[in-house]
């Protein structure tokens, strides 16, 4: 059973990612500067969040750092697979659902966490990075079919309440921990890199005259 804390959390971690979503929704009249800003987050979710946090795992459990090394280069290489297949015609979709469904797996972690340690710090935190999360994975997922896209922003909503009410039942070994982070390090990591190379060039003022005069 969920604390009322745990089930605080959670739904202000939902309506976060849906106000930083319905933000990121907004910039796409901006698509360079959309998709700088959801590189950007996604990257200050790897290096702010997720690196530390596999860090101190690898600490208090004494795994060697080799797995979550591994773990993160696999991550990158299968993403960097599937981006450059989903890139073929410019829109970036595979980009787009992997960060999803990898956001649903870390966010399913960060749920049970939440259950087990739902004090206003952790929700805070949690919040504050859950709005960011949103905006960027609206700007990847721009291409998408309207439905298909407010599907995969829903699943990753409800993962961490998915998060706390499963894991927390059912806690999986230490050890996982910071592979499984890693891995979805490295997801997040070429991702932002795909989302950073898919903006759109700036063009040249006197470009834009000319193509205004076309």
């Amino acid at each position: 059973m969920l604390t009322a804390a745990a089930l605080a959390g959670v739904a202000l971690i939902a309506a976060a990612t849906l106000a930083g979503a319905w933000l990121g929704w907004r910039s796409l009249r901006q698509p360079r500067l959309s998709l700088a800003c959801a590189a950007m987050l996604l990257l200050v979710v790897v290096i702010a969040d997720l690196l530390p946090d596999a860090w101190n795992d690898l600490s208090s459990t004494g795994l060697p750092w080799w797995p979550a090394a591994g773990a993160l280069g696999a991550g990158f290489l299968a993403t960097d697979a599937l981006v450059r297949r989903g890139c073929a015609c410019g829109t970036g979709q595979a980009g787009g659902r992997t960060t999803s469904a990898a956001l649903g797996l870390h966010r399913a972690v960060e749920g049970a966490a939440l259950a087990v340690a739902g004090s206003v710090a952790v929700i805070a935190a949690l919040v504050l990075h859950a709005a960011g999360e949103g905006f960027a994975l609206a700007a990847l997922l721009r291409g998408e079919r309207p439905g298909r896209a407010a599907a995969l922003l829903a699943i990753t909503c409800v993962s961490p309440a998915a998060g706390a009410a499963v894991l927390s039942r059912v806690p999986p070994p230490a050890a996982v921990a910071p592979v499984l982070t890693c891995l979805v390090a490295g997801v997040l990591l070429r991702t932002a890199l795909a989302a950073w190379q898919l903006r759109p060039a700036r063009q040249h003022p006197a470009s834009k005259l000319a193509a205004s005069h076309s």
